[in-house]
Formats: structure tokens, C-alpha cells, sequence
């Protein structure tokens, strides 16, 4: 069991459960194939347990071992991160360094003015952004990859949860029905026979689409499913489809060969919207981070105009 804790063997572990194969998560890491294939023998060795079932192709599956083993190296190494960030700071007579994870459409739209003004407030600050998915940040943010993660939640029983994180609620986001200016679509009665475009059957938007439509009576027709809204507001402004978006992503729309309109008619007891979170470990509470998320906050809020 000696040298069971070693971070880099940890990493590695997470790794390779993130990314499902050995030779992807040697890749992510900087590694040689071989080097990650050693760092999981040597774990399973000093476990006494096989921790993935090896799959034709290269793949490879966690065992129950696997994941418990997991889940106890992201705490590891969360609390090491702590630690080490805190004997920087001292180092460093207080300099702090934060790590933030965000989304796509918060890292164009809401992030940047908030760094902005946070730069001017603490000027010694060292920043590190990195864009992510919430589901692939949480893992991040556990692991003490990630101080801050600016996350988004479409239904309230969605991840994450506040089991073992500290979770600020900074607003709620709305998402407006698009329709192209050219297709005449002003009511959502007009909606009601049009071609939506959709995230993928399953997907929280989607899943929120649905509670929505079933609230107003309607029925829609997803003809284009797609995860990414740039592509569905494009698809919108070919006059193709109508689609529930974000109103961050709408303010980045920007073509004036294709403009786009609002369907503003919806009962105001049910507008679509979206939770925005600021999300951190309960021990990794900072000043900056604290600052910084106070000026998301207004961020989102400036959403609404």
C-alpha cells in the first residue's frame, strides 16, 4: 500500500475513467500510452484488485473498486490543492492564484467584463480560465483542478447538487423562443406547426423544452436536434425552425443578412429559464473568488435587458 496516495497515480486514475481509454487519457496527460498503462498496474497492485475490465479496442470499464477508489482520489486531491494554494499564498505574501472552470456560452458572454473588473480590484491576481462542460468541470472542481466553476442548471433535480459543494445560486437566465424575422412567426400560436431545433432527446434543455411545451399546450415538432445553440440559431435564422435559447447566446447573435425576433407573447407564469451557479468546494473559500463571483452575479443579471 506504500505510495497508494501518490498524485500523479491518482490523476492518472481519473483520467482514464473520464476519457474511457488508456491511449485518450495518455494523450490529455502529456503521457505515452505505456506510461498510463504502468500507473494503473502499479494501482491495482498496491489495491490488490483489478480497477477496469479491459474492453476489445482499447476500452476499458471501471470496476465497483474502480470507482470507490475514484471518488476517494478526487477528495485527495481536492484537499492537496487546498493545501498547496494556501502555502502559495503565503509564499507569496498573499498572492492568489485562482483557477476557474465556465462554460462556452459564459466564457464569450458573462466572464469576461467580470475579469475585467476583478483584474482592476485585485491587480496581483493570477488567473487560469478554462471552458468546460458542468458535467466535465464538477469533476474538476473535486479534484482541485478547479477553484471556481460557473455552471448552469435546467431542472432543479439536475446536477450539481449541494451534497459535498458549496453552491451559489448567481441568477436565473431566460431563454427566449427565437423565430427569423423573415418567417413572419410573432405569437406563440404561430409557433404551434412550426420545425423546432432542440438539444438530444434526454438532455437537460431538452427535458426542460418538454415540461415547457407541456405547460403551454404545445406540441412541438424537433425536427434538428443539436447541443449547440449557435447552430440552432442558425438553423433559426434560415427561417428553418424556432427554438427555446438562451438569452447570452442571443446577444451574441450578430448578422445582419439574418436577423432574428422574439416571440414575446409567453404567459409570464411560464418563461423557460436556467439556473446560473457558482459552484466551489466547501474548504476553498478566497477573497478573489468571493469578489469575483459577486460580479458574475451582476453579470447575469445584466442578462435580463
Amino acid at each position: 500500500m506504500n505510495g497508494i496516495g501518490d498524485p500523479k497515480l491518482l490523476r492518472t486514475l481519473l483520467a482514464v475513467i473520464r476519457h474511457g481509454a488508456m491511449s485518450t487519457a495518455a494523450a490529455a496527460l502529456g503521457y505515452v500510452p505505456s506510461a498510463v498503462s504502468q500507473h494503473i498496474a502499479r494501482l491495482e497492485q498496491q489495491v490488490g484488485t483489478e480497477l477496469f475490465s479491459r474492453r476489445p479496442g482499447g476500452g476499458v470499464t471501471p470496476t465497483a473498486a474502480g470507482r470507490a477508489l475514484a471518488d476517494a482520489a478526487a477528495h485527495v486531491l481536492a484537499a492537496t490543492a487546498d493545501f498547496q494554494r494556501l502555502a502559495e499564498d503565503i509564499a507569496q505574501s498573499g498572492a492568489p492564484k485562482v483557477s476557474v472552470g465556465v462554460y462556452a456560452t459564459a466564457a464569450g458572454r458573462l466572464l469576461p467584463t467580470a475579469l475585467a473588473k476583478l483584474r482592476r480590484a485585485h491587480p496581483d491576481v493570477v488567473l487560469h480560465v478554462t471552458e468546460t462542460e458542468p458535467v466535465h468541470g464538477l469533476r474538476g472542481l473535486r479534484t482541485g483542478e478547479i477553484d471556481l466553476l460557473l455552471a448552469y442548471r435546467y431542472l432543479p433535480e439536475d446536477p450539481p447538487s449541494a451534497d459535498d459543494l458549496q453552491i451559489r445560486r448567481l441568477g436565473r437566465e431566460p431563454l427566449w423562443l427565437m423565430a427569423a424575422q423573415s418567417s413572419g412567426l410573432t405569437t406563440l400560436d404561430e409557433c404551434r406547426e412550426a420545425d423546432w431545433a432542440a438539444g438530444h432527446a434526454g438532455t437537460p434543455d431538452r427535458r426542460l423544452l418538454q415540461r415547457w411545451t407541456h405547460r403551454t399546450g404545445l406540441n412541438p415538432a424537433v425536427r434538428y436536434e443539436t447541443d449547440d445553440y449557435h447552430t440552432a440559431l442558425a438553423l433559426i435564422a434560415q427561417g428553418l425552425a424556432v427554438g427555446l435559447v438562451p438569452a447570452s447566446v442571443v446577444g451574441g447573435w450578430h448578422d445582419p443578412a439574418r436577423p432574428l425576433t422574439s416571440v414575446d407573447d409567453l404567459p409570464a407564469a411560464h418563461r423557460p429559464e436556467r439556473e446560473v451557479l457558482a459552484v466551489t468546494r466547501p474548504r476553498a473559500s478566497h477573497p478573489v473568488v468571493d469578489d469575483l463571483t459577486d460580479l458574475l452575479a451582476t453579470a447575469v443579471a445584466a442578462t435580463h435587458n
